[in-house]
């Protein structure tokens, strides 16, 4: 993370680059009322801008960190298992393609954004930075508590048309919205601590947040603006040793998520019976994950496999629903179905060779600690029990949290 910012500073292009970002950030509020979708394509157009600085400083003639070699490896074996998965592989660019482009290509927001923390221009997208995301929350919560006003006045529905599963789609926005929300308020949260009255507005967004979630039904959205706040605070105390953990809880999570899900496999169904319907729902899904690992483990079934399963399961209160749902809905088992345990040591190899640059960001301040701690925290949370690992938004929300941190200035 902090070896991205050591090429020398941005000369001729801040103007370029201030307008561009603040291009995106107007737009990135609508973006959050949408649910995130269009966040990767907004971080492409920044990437593209990170790209052209990296040419243009002649970065290419350096040698690569290592963590960047690590992650280019993980990604081609991912790549590469789309041609024995069993999902159909599209003609032309292929999901698998795009995971490749994008997690290359995200990296270069990072070190865009990291050259503009100490320019004279870096106040302005800071409160950029600031503006969006809470005006993002409050969209959210003014679309939520209004009905969906705004998806509606946007599109319709037709006379005729039973509104139940337009309302159900903005429902589900606004859900992955509140998600995005929680996991990005950690990053805001540092660039405002210092602020005026910036710890009561840290404060009152997660409370927005959390109030969100509970009308949204949405448990962890509810609990990860907290996890997130405590852990970071942790680490302004011990950021050596929190830092250290979050990487190590991050492999774990990997790495024996199939340890984990066997462990599932013995709870008594009664057990599993007095669980809300969306956990059971998990806890089956993680069992039946763990068998169809067990039948490929070293090279796994391929890229986008997990949406090729038709098997169904009904749950104590009576519903019967697909044991998959596109997704394993935990991003440990999702690298170990579809890449096996080539995809588990490429993947936690990549966070190993993270470590040193944690170590040299969390150094320069508390501040720095406390953002990349509690964001790094919320992001393993959310991923072990909501989104699939390829999900195209999820991986920009991850290269938006980091390019953020990196605005964070280091204290004279």
């Amino acid at each position: 993370m902090s070896e991205v910012g050591q090429i020398e500073p941005i000369r001729r292009p801040p103007k370029v680059v201030l307008g561009v970002s603040l291009f995106v950030l107007f737009l990135l509020p609508i973006v959050m009322l949408a649910g995130g979708g269009g966040v990767a394509l907004l971080m492409f157009i920044l990437a593209c801008l990170g790209v052209l600085g990296l040419v243009a400083h002649k970065a290419y003639a350096k040698k690569p960190p290592l963590w960047l070699m690590a992650l280019t490896a993980f990604l081609t074996w991912v790549w590469m298992t789309q041609f024995w998965s069993p999902y159909p592989k599209v003609s032309g660019f292929s999901n698998a393609e795009k995971i490749w482009v994008m997690g290359m290509m995200f990296p270069a927001v990072i070190w865009l954004w990291s050259q503009m923390r100490d320019h004279v221009l870096g106040d302005v997208l800071r409160d950029g930075v600031i503006v969006s995301l809470l005006l993002g929350i409050c969209l959210i919560f003014f679309e939520t508590f209004s009905g969906f006003i705004l998806s509606f006045a946007y599109d319709p529905p037709p006379i005729d048309e039973d509104a139940f599963w337009r309302k159900l789609d903005a429902t589900r926005n606004v859900v992955r919205g509140t998600i995005f929300a929680s996991a990005l308020l950690m990053p805001i949260a540092a660039l405002v601590w210092h602020r005026s009255m910036g710890k009561v507005m840290i404060l009152l967004s997660a409370i927005l947040i959390s109030i969100l979630a509970l009308k949204v039904q949405n448990n962890i959205a509810f609990i990860a603006p907290w996890l997130g706040l405590c852990a970071g605070l942790l680490a302004m105390r011990f950021p050596n040793f929190c830092i250290k953990f979050v990487l190590l809880l991050s492999i774990l999570s990997i790495f024996i998520a199939p340890a984990f899900a066997s462990l599932i496999g013995l709870l008594d169904e009664d057990i599993l019976a007095l669980l809300p319907s969306s956990w059971e729902h998990r806890f089956y899904m993680w069992q039946f994950v763990f068998e169809q690992i067990l039948q490929s483990p070293l090279i796994g079934h391929g890229f986008d496999s997990a949406r090729t399963f038709t098997e169904t399961v009904t749950l104590s209160r009576g519903m019967t629903m697909s044991t998959i749902s596109l997704h394993p809905h935990n991003a440990g088992l999702h690298i170990w179905l579809e890449t096996g345990l080539v995809g588990a040591i490429l993947a936690c190899f990549t966070i190993i060779c993270l470590v040193r640059p944690a170590l040299e960001f969390v150094a320069q301040s508390k501040v720095h600690a406390f953002g990349l701690c509690s964001f790094l925290f919320v992001m393993i949370v959310i991923s072990s029990v909501s989104f699939g690992v390829w999900q195209f938004w999820w991986w920009g929300a991850l290269s938006l949290g980091l390019a953020c941190l990196n605005l964070i200035k280091i204290p004279e």
